[in-house]
């Protein structure tokens, strides 16, 4: 059985930022094999430093998809833990070590018989950074495992052990880029009816 703590300060030690997770995908892999060995309904793949763990089900009607994060961020990391970053200048601040671990723990569990559906654990690098997700799908790395439905999840430190938030539409900020072109005259706020 996975000591999920251990799991988790041994992830929180070596960040790395996206596309780059060599050490945290070896890591996975490591673990993976281990949980799955003998398994004789499960698939591995990667995808660049990303991870996809299939589980063939019994009488499968779908797919089930599980998808988390495996990046770190480019921060340095200053809180004294025994079990701080060993790479300078970068961090699991966004909490992808516990989105790890969690994963883990979940196909850990997931591995104790055959699922009557099929299940895909995605452990996708460059979240961050790098969209590496839409990267992965675009690449055709998820290939027939495409599921019907995914799933995820994000720690949230202002919730108290045992508590869960869900939303029927967006729960947490996201980040894009948007491009707008302005066509006019230029001019200064203090005098808009100049411009």
């Amino acid at each position: 059985m996975l000591d999920l703590i251990q799991t988790r300060r041994a992830l929180h030690q070596i960040p790395e930022i996206g596309l780059e997770e060599f050490k945290t995908q070896a890591y996975l892999l490591d673990v993976i094999e281990k949980l799955t060995t003998g398994k004789d309904f499960v698939q591995i793949r990667t995808w660049r430093t990303g991870i996809l763990v299939y589980l063939q089900g019994s009488q499968p009607e779908r797919t089930i998809g599980w998808r988390t994060d495996i990046d770190g961020l480019p921060i340095v990391e200053q809180t004294g833990l025994p079990f701080a970053s060993q790479h300078q200048g970068r961090m699991h601040a966004c909490g992808h070590d516990f989105h790890m671990t969690i994963a883990l723990g979940c196909l850990e569990r997931a591995l104790e018989e055959q699922p009557k559906n099929n299940l895909l654990f995605l452990f996708q690098p460059a979240e961050e950074n790098e969209a590496g997700g839409m990267l992965m799908y675009e690449d055709g790395a998820l290939g027939d495992w495409l599921p019907n439905q995914f799933y995820g999840l994000h720690v949230r430190p202002d919730l108290k052990v045992g508590q869960i938030a869900t939303n029927t539409h967006t729960l947490f900020a996201g980040t894009c880029e948007v491009k707008i072109r302005f066509k006019g005259k230029g001019g200064h706020a203090a005098f808009p009816h100049e411009a």
